[in-house]
């Protein structure tokens, strides 16, 4: 009996179901996307720790951008404050990663 996948009806090749006989996906869409970390730093004084967050790569791509609009918006502010020399020595400029709910909510590590 043939049986067909559930993600795109076509049929799934009997070795991979021979290999993987509960399989419901064909070859093409049981891969997944690429994955990506990122290093978060969490705790406080002496008690700080790193942590690597893994996500897919959609996840990824979305994150860094909110981390840029973060980097962008904060350079901005500082660039009235101080002359174009003094915004890489300013300690209020946020650097580093940031620990950000992708559901829209920002949570500052």
């Amino acid at each position: 009996m043939e049986r067909l996948c559930v993600g795109c009806n076509t049929p799934i090749h009997p070795k991979r179901l021979e290999i993987l006989p509960k399989t419901k996906t064909c070859v093409e869409c049981s891969i997944s996307e690429k994955k990506a970390g990122i290093s978060v730093m969490k705790g406080s004084g002496d008690h700080t720790y790193v942590e690597t967050v893994i996500m897919e790569a959609s996840e990824y791509r979305k994150y860094m951008e909110l981390e840029n609009k973060i980097l962008q918006s904060n350079y901005e502010e500082n660039k009235d404050e101080n002359n174009d020399d003094d915004i890489e020595a300013n300690n209020e400029i946020v650097r580093g990663f940031h620990e950000i709910d992708l559901s829209g909510e920002e949570d500052y590590a």
